[in-house]
């Protein structure tokens, strides 16, 4: 796709915040003139990467000394590589990680096409120095603490199969730690703060639709101004 480089919006927040919800409510939107969604997890680095890994066993004790809260937990090159490539009109062939496993799929990829709009989601999209300047629209979605705990508590245990113990002994021990150090200060560089309208999540209760159009009422004013969506779009 040659000729004007995609519009990049990113959308970040603390781990529970609703910035998912939002990210989807918004392709749905941009349909037309079309966009990738390019997901901030797929980047987060295999266990191999800190060394052999001798067995299951092993495997699992690295998951568990590994921060993976932090922005060094990810392929960070690779990640700005390939949204730079994307930007420019390139597909990309994306790693893909498994929550179920807590490990990169080997030998796997996902191909992400070009659009004229490029969707960047994930905790850590404004953290990254190298990453800014490909950045176009910048999202900071702004969420009480207790909320977005009782979301991951809910999305872990339900959807990842953890225990309640193991999701409050890692919140407590780097989650709320990595929040307030690499993902808040970004909402004070944030183009657009959204605040959160306490949005439930993880299919227990439906999505008050009322509620996300509220949030994306100035997401999608901003891109109309921008000229990314025409004025008589949603």
């Amino acid at each position: 796709m040659a000729g004007k480089p995609a519009f990049v919006i990113a959308i970040t927040g603390g781990s529970g915040s609703g910035k998912s919800t939002i990210a989807e409510a918004l392709m749905q939107v941009c349909v037309s003139p079309g966009i990738t969604l390019f997901r901030e997890d797929g980047y987060y680095l295999p266990a191999s990467h800190y060394g052999p890994v001798r067995d299951e066993a092993h495997r699992l004790q690295i998951i568990a000394d590994t921060n993976y809260d932090a922005p060094q937990s990810k392929e960070l090159d690779r990640m700005t590589a390939d949204l730079t490539a994307l930007k420019a009109g390139e597909p990309i062939q994306q790693p893909i990680y498994d929550f179920d496993r807590h490990d990169r799929v080997a030998n796997e990829t996902l191909t992400l096409a070009p659009s004229p709009i490029i969707l960047l989601e994930g905790i850590h999209v404004l953290s990254i120095e190298a990453i800014t300047p490909l950045i176009d629209l910048s999202i900071y979605v702004d969420t009480p603490d207790d909320l977005r705990l009782a979301r991951r508590i809910r999305r872990d245990v339900i959807e990842r199969g953890r225990d309640v113990h193991g999701v409050l002994n890692q919140y407590l021990k780097t989650v709320r730690a990595a929040h307030y150090r690499y993902t808040y200060p970004a909402m004070f560089e944030a183009d657009l703060v959204i605040a959160d309208e306490g949005l439930p999540a993880y299919g227990q209760v439906r999505a008050d639709e009322e509620a996300i159009e509220r949030m994306l009422a100035p997401i999608i004013a901003r891109l109309k101004s921008e000229g990314v969506l025409e004025q008589n779009s949603r």
